[in-house]
């Protein structure tokens, strides 16, 4: 698609419930994002469910058409190139279908849609257009995690042989306000374990392979929590545990663990062990002193660093050490400037992953190729998050159906 600029519209970049409408990922992330890439994209409409407020939000970024309504916008405005789906999960497929049918490539933030079955039919409109996707799975542009499926990719551990994926978060324990009460609905969110969805894509894009059988167990462990507004309580059902046992490729072993009930979280822990050495990543620095009321609306959430040794065969043979003695001998990896695509934004924050996202989506544009994470990327995981559901059902393990593709 050989195009200086490509004309993008945002679904859902209401300001609501900040001043700066940080509260909206799509404000705080994406419209920063493709501002930062004006040489590459026209922003040019924004569309919310009240003229008020995408009016409000043009006037503050300077785009120049506001809508209430996707299907008119799309007919006023037929030279769109993409649609970026930035709402509630619920509201996903029913954004995403119109433009799709419409001829346009769609940004959908994650997950994809609250069902398989919405999921494979955008997967399905979009490979029968011929069009383009991404999916806002924005921790996959992450330097250190880019280089970390590089080095796999090229040996650096040998063949993989067993993992462990960590992620805890306090998201569901902590009090939050009263308009995030959708966040802890399960009919909003869709499947139970939806929010181990970044944790599954990392795990198989690192390793270049997909999840083929799978143990799980998926808990509601803090039903409620403190809304802010009123000192009331916020009660939820939907999942905020999950514990996965997989296998990957058929034969690389591993555990994974999602949890969004542990004050002073640890965030992200990945490590990956093979014949020749291993490879960590981890969130091993604390985020911006940050403060909601004044502060810039989108703070950094820790920096991944990723660390690493190999074997030397001639060392082990000429002189072996005792396996004790080798626990923890990694060090820490320089991550080459290529994996950093975009300037003006710190590591760590939203609109960085987004931006790298973004320039990703525009290169698989121009060249023809597929930019990753795409449609047909995540509903393999909603193929593993049906096979989750079924192993809970089961207590058991289930291989994961990949026949639909």
């Amino acid at each position: 698609m050989s195009k200086s600029k490509f004309k993008v519209a945002i679904v859902g970049a209401a300001f609501a419930h900040s001043p700066d409408g940080r509260e909206r990922f799509s404000v705080r992330a994406h419209i920063p994002a493709l501002l930062n890439q004006s040489e590459t994209f026209d922003l040019a409409a924004v569309c919310t469910t009240k003229m008020e407020s995408a009016s409000e939000t043009c006037r503050h970024f300077g785009i120049p058409n506001a809508y209430d309504n996707v299907e008119r916008m799309l007919a006023e405005m037929p030279d769109i190139d993409i649609v970026c789906v930035s709402v509630r999960p619920s509201v996903h497929h029913r954004v995403a279908m119109p433009a799709l049918k419409a001829g346009k490539h769609v940004y959908c933030e994650l997950p994809m849609a609250v069902s398989t079955a919405q999921a494979q039919e955008m997967y399905d409109a979009a490979k029968a257009g011929g069009l383009h996707s991404q999916v806002g799975y924005q921790h996959h542009f992450e330097p250190a995690s880019l280089h970390m499926a590089e080095l796999v990719r090229s040996g650096f551990i040998g063949k993989p042989l067993s993992f462990s994926h960590g992620f805890v978060s306090g998201a569901y324990i902590m009090p939050r306000p009263g308009h995030r009460e959708w966040l802890f609905q399960a009919q909003d969110g869709g499947h139970p374990g939806y929010r181990s969805g970044q944790s599954l894509q990392r795990v198989m894009a690192v390793l270049g392979a997909d999840v083929t059988d799978i143990c799980a167990d998926m808990r509601v462990l803090a039903p409620e929590r403190r809304n802010t507004d009123d000192n009331g309580v916020i009660r939820g059902n939907q999942v905020d545990n999950m514990n996965y046992l997989l296998r990957v490729g058929g034969d690389v072993m591993g555990m994974m663990q999602t949890s969004l009930t542990g004050w002073f979280g640890t965030g992200t822990r990945f490590e990956i062990y093979g014949t020749q050495g291993m490879l960590m990543l981890g969130t091993t620095d604390t985020p911006d002193n940050w403060d909601k009321a004044t502060g810039g609306g989108d703070p950094t959430r820790g920096m991944l660093k990723l660390y690493g040794a190999r074997v030397s065969d001639e060392q082990m043979h000429g002189g072996p050490i005792a396996p004790e003695r080798l626990q923890r001998a990694f060090r820490e990896i320089e991550i080459p400037a290529r994996h950093t695509y975009v300037t003006g934004f710190k590591h760590g924050q939203a609109a960085f992953e987004v931006a790298q996202a973004w320039h990703t989506f525009a290169q698989g544009l121009r060249t023809g190729k597929p930019s990753s994470p795409n449609f047909r990327d995540v509903i393999k995981i909603h193929y593993v998050l049906d096979a989750a559901e079924a192993s809970v059902a089961a207590n058991g393990w289930q291989k994961v159906d990949y026949s639909r593709l």
